[in-house]
């Protein structure tokens, strides 16, 4: 048995890119001597083990055929003969099939390091057209590189062969969604131009538009951006539309959170940024605008003002409406109702919370105006 680190952690250690993540892989090995050692089994068909110490994946070495439609359309071999080369010959991109054995050795039978130095995405084998995913993959290491690396002709004209070929269709839902979060690392508009650029995205995304919306009153990420931050506003500034953005979330099977706040975004932050209090009697738009963004929800409404703010420090104008609405909801929260008035009937209580309300915001208008003064 022979173990090698292989793959993004090799990659990576070359660019000089923290490491987040190691995959081994295990050459001259069984399923029942890895069990043997302890290592946890994850997988049937192409087995992968867990190390019980670590919590690292350890894959047997492996060969692959095309024996069906999509990704998963593949029959596997890791029977023990099975080299190292052999093994690193079916991945997708040169950078990312580079080993290192245990004395630090580097094995790069196809010359990733080179690629990783002269900045080239390029395909290992022609194999690489069989996997539709991969179209996915080069998308997300070109995004993930922010545009920096090539593609060279020869991968583009495989990239036109899987698109032209149908097999995109074949991909599941879960599978790119988990590309799409995976590249929300970075900018996902490197991602989205790739696809469009290679005629892709009319059959992945086709909610997804040429180009993103942009003014002034676009949402933006701040720089410490989560991932439901950096993915919703993706999201809203390139399919733009709710309804479309509603029938992106259902087609991929998005997470709620991701798409409540892509939502959130969609309907309300052209709306919120671009207020501007101007009369007392006129808080019935600005309870509105509270209505909308649903102060209860508390990480989703933390999630979108920071993007609201995200540049207020330097913007004047902004940070005079993020304290004037940061009071406003925290008057509305503190609110609290009488142990009298928690008696009445709900219609009376419902109608004194909405009269208390409009006193809030017609004091938090009132302050504005008269500081504005």
């Amino acid at each position: 048995m022979k173990i090698y680190l292989v793959g993004g952690a090799i990659r990576d250690q070359l660019l000089n890119i923290p490491v987040k993540d190691r995959d081994w892989v295990v050459v001259g090995s069984t399923p029942e001597e890895m069990r043997a050692k302890k290592f946890k089994q994850v997988g049937k068909d192409f087995p992968v083990f867990i190390n019980p110490k670590t919590g690292e994946e350890y894959a047997l070495a492996r060969t692959e055929r095309k024996s069906g439609h999509g990704y998963a359309g593949f029959e596997f071999d890791t029977n023990p003969n099975v080299t190292l080369e052999e093994d690193l010959s079916r991945r997708d991109l040169t950078i990312n099939a580079i080993a290192q054995d245990e004395d630090g050795n580097l094995i790069d039978p196809f010359n990733g390091q080179d690629d990783i130095k002269n900045k080239k995405l390029r395909h290992v084998s022609d194999a690489f057209s069989e996997d539709p995913l991969r179209v996915l993959r080069v998308a997300r290491f070109y995004a993930k590189f922010s545009g920096d690396f090539v593609v060279v002709p020869a991968t583009v004209a495989k990239i036109k062969e899987i698109v032209e070929s149908g097999e995109l269709e074949h991909l599941t839902p879960e599978r790119k969604w988990l590309e799409i979060y995976k590249a929300a690392e970075k900018d996902l508009g490197f991602f989205f131009n790739f696809l469009i650029t290679h005629n892709a995205r009319d059959r992945l995304f086709p909610e997804i538009q040429d180009e993103p919306h942009s003014s002034p009153n676009s949402p933006m990420c701040p720089e410490d951006a989560t991932k439901i931050e950096r993915i919703s506003v993706a999201l809203c500034n390139w399919i733009r539309n709710p309804e479309l953005i509603e029938s992106f979330c259902q087609n991929l099977k998005v997470p709620n959170e991701y798409k409540s706040l892509a939502l959130l975004l969609s309907n309300c932050y052209e709306e919120y940024v671009g207020y501007l209090p101007n009369c007392i009697e006129e808080y019935d738009s600005l309870l509105s605008i509270i209505k909308k963004i649903d102060i209860r929800k508390k990480d989703r409404l933390n999630s979108f003002m920071r993007c609201a703010y995200q540049d207020a420090d330097r913007t004047p104008d902004m940070k005079i409406h993020k304290i004037f609405f940061d009071n406003l909801i925290k008057n509305i929260n503190n609110f609290k109702l009488s142990d009298e008035n928690q008696k009445k009937p709900g219609l009376e209580i419902k109608k004194i919370i909405e009269n208390a309300h409009i006193e809030i915001a017609q004091d938090a208008i009132r302050y504005f105006l008269n500081k504005s003064d």
